[in-house]
């Protein structure tokens, strides 16, 4: 569906309005234009379509951070759709790596084949051979993918060998680096496309512009050419294509494989379906979700990961995964034979974080979490706040456990406390009214011990708060069970004096206004 052209101008004025306020922050990632999804389905409604780790309720994100519900462009609001999408990258999570969907592309081709495995015989790992294409400077072939696959990321050479299957070991050599296009880096950069051309040795211009197995029709009129896909997240199954005008302008060629032209300049129209058949996933085909998106791509280079940002992408979902990288993407298909991977569990990176430090599976426990904050803190005035201090404050939670390993002795008191607690409160969140579930003396004792532990990367202010929390919140809770606690979390004065402790720690964020009895205060 084609968005009016005025109505899209102003859109991407309302999504750069979105950009300069929240661009460069932990959990935004992007934002773009589409339409509103409410209760899972598409509304039809135009709005700009904004990109986060997870989506809070407003009370749990501090005011900077909160994305508006709408944003004004001369003298009319346009809606902002927030949704659960990235951090995005060109690599995938080590911990969640899909087989292969087709044995046979990782094949070797001869004639080559669009969509089948290349790769750079020095760098690792590999991606998808994009296209064909002619060489306007000189007319000669050559083959496309992503700077990422074929020179991992401006890493390489130009001159290095491009080896089909990839890989190394006993690939053949079927093209050598000619030009690409660099990757800059930076918050205040932007980038179009992630696209790399080798010239194709003699004995390889044997071409074919079928696929793999015919698994896609070939390029032509009636199912032209709009990417390249390039990048997803391994959380929430967003993907990116850059638009294949701007790819073969910013390259200098065209296709070759097909009459100039069979391509849609500016790439294709919102809920359009799309197909691509790609090296790690095979053939799938999804829908246009979001255009004229700009985003930050974390890419591994040679200081580390750093942020990249694109403009003027295409987004999609369910679509690909590292591997199909470099994959042209043509309109056609169903739009419903999505890539057989199963969506990722929603993350929280604290958890992990904490995990890590002190080696303990938290990343298995984010639904337990999740149900404690729904079912059990969201019953109470104390238990809310609690939790959106808990998000409101992340940063600052994440700035001591991110990349920190604790002591050998500090791991054994963690991995005690975990063997000891971990089922037993997953059958509370289960059964949290059962006969004899109380808060024992041993219970109180173990949480004084884990604040004890915690101390270590606390502030002065941030210690006396905890234990001010410890002795007057915690320690009356002693005996009761779980509707007494959710009662005893609800008293008004004593709901207060949480938040003067916690406003006295000019380390937190103390999240307002506070309503009690007798108002806010």
């Amino acid at each position: 569906m084609r968005i009016d052209t005025r109505l899209e101008a102003k859109l991407n004025r309302a999504r750069d309005q979105v950009l300069r306020q929240h661009r460069g922050q932990r959990d935004f990632h992007g934002a773009g234009i589409g339409f509103r999804v409410k209760n899972g389905a598409q509304t039809g409604e135009p709005t700009v379509v904004a990109a986060v780790t997870k989506k809070r309720p407003a009370g749990y994100v501090s005011t900077e951070k909160l994305l508006p519900r709408s944003v004004q462009v001369d003298g009319g609001n346009y809606g902002v759709d927030v949704i659960e999408a990235g951090p995005f990258s060109t690599r995938g999570d080590p911990e969640f790596q899909p087989g292969l969907n087709d044995p046979v592309l990782p094949d070797r081709f001869r004639p080559l084949r669009q969509g089948s495995v290349v790769g750079n015989r020095n760098k690792n790992p590999v991606g998808t051979l994009s296209v064909f294409v002619r060489d306007l400077t000189d007319d000669s072939s050559g083959i496309l993918s992503n700077n990422h696959v074929l020179v991992r990321d401006n890493s390489g050479q130009i001159g290095d060998e491009i080896v089909q299957p990839g890989g190394g070991g006993g690939s053949d050599v079927i093209g050598h680096l000619k030009r690409f296009v660099p990757l800059t880096p930076g918050v205040h950069n932007s980038n179009t496309v992630d696209v790399a051309l080798a010239q194709l040795t003699d004995d390889a211009t044997e071409l074919t512009p079928e696929f793999p197995g015919n698994r896609m029709s070939e390029i032509s009129d009636n199912h032209p050419a709009i990417g390249l896909y390039f990048a997803g997240d391994p959380t929430h199954f967003f993907g990116f294509i850059t638009k294949i005008d701007s790819v073969l302008s910013s390259i200098n060629c065209d296709l070759l494989t097909a009459p100039n032209g069979l391509y849609i300049p500016g790439g294709g129209d919102l809920d359009q379906p799309i197909e691509k058949v790609g090296y790690r996933t095979g053939y799938t085909s999804s829908t246009i979700y979001a255009v004229n998106f700009v985003a930050v791509v974390y890419i591994d280079d040679s200081s580390g990961t750093r942020p990249y940002w694109f403009h003027d992408l295409i987004m999609t979902r369910q679509f690909g995964w590292p591997g199909d990288s470099g994959s042209v993407v043509c309109m056609g298909g169903d739009g419903m034979t999505h890539t057989p991977i199963e969506i990722a569990q929603n993350l929280c990176p604290f958890m992990d974080s904490v995990g890590d430090m002190y080696d303990l599976p938290l990343q298995n426990d984010h639904e337990h979490a999740d149900r404690a904050r729904d079912e059990f803190f969201a019953r109470s005035q104390i238990g809310n706040y609690l939790s959106r201090m808990f998000y409101v404050n992340s940063d600052v939670i994440l700035s001591r456990t991110e990349g920190v390993e604790a002591t050998p002795e500090e791991k054994a008191g963690a991995a005690s406390l975990y063997d000891k607690y971990h089922d037993f409160l997953v059958n509370a969140l289960a059964n949290p009214d059962r006969p004899g579930l109380v808060v024992t003396q041993e219970h109180l004792d173990d949480a004084a011990f884990a604040l004890s532990g915690l101390k270590v990367n606390m502030t002065t202010e941030e210690a006396n708060a905890g234990d001010s929390l410890y002795n007057e919140m915690l320690k009356p809770t002693l005996g009761m069970n779980n509707q007494q606690i959710i009662q005893y979390m609800n008293d008004t004065n004593r709901f207060r004096r949480l938040w003067d402790i916690v406003a006295a720690v000019p380390t937190l964020q103390a999240v307002g206004p506070i309503e009690g009895a007798d108002g806010p205060r």
